[in-house]
């Protein structure tokens, strides 16, 4: 192997690059890296087992490609890079923030113990057994419209 062919292969190990285009059907993306536009390529999921996460990268996202043996047709896309485009949505240490594209977020403040929604829409709990909300302290419950509690027997004490 000569020395360009061993230099290219080294450069391609690892390619910082953007998401150019998403295929959701078949869970695969390409990313621009310089002159680079690779093939189709699975991205790094949290889960992908039994128990599987579902959270695609989005076109301009920074990521990684990891490409065995220098092929980047064997890359593998590790997603999460911060960057000037899509900068940290916090600055503590203490929150867990994740935020979504249409303004909504969802935030945990390991802190202050405080788990908080902001929901620019509608939100529902649907579920085949009981659902129970217990506090140590107040719940109140706001409405702009009417509030309807529908039930087989309602008790209040």
């Amino acid at each position: 192997m000569n020395t360009v062919e061993l230099t290219r292969l080294l450069h391609n190990l690892i390619r910082l690059g953007t998401i150019a285009e998403v295929d959701h059907d078949a869970a695969r993306v390409r990313v621009q890296s310089g002159e680079l536009l690779t093939d189709w390529l699975p991205w790094f999921e949290r889960r992908a087992g039994t128990t599987r996460d579902w959270d695609p990268p989005t076109k301009g996202e920074q990521v990684m490609v990891f490409s065995p043996g220098g092929d980047p047709r064997a890359g593998i896309v590790l997603t999460g890079i911060f960057s000037d485009a899509h900068s940290a949505p916090a600055d503590s240490g203490d929150i867990w923030r994740r935020i979504m594209p249409d303004g909504a977020v969802l935030e945990y403040d390991h802190k202050a113990s405080h788990l908080q929604a902001k929901l620019p829409g509608s939100a529902s709990v649907n579920a085949e057994g009981a659902i129970a909300i217990e506090s140590g302290a107040d719940i109140n419950i706001t409405a702009a419209g009417n509030v309807a509690i529908k039930g087989a027997r309602i008790d209040l004490n």
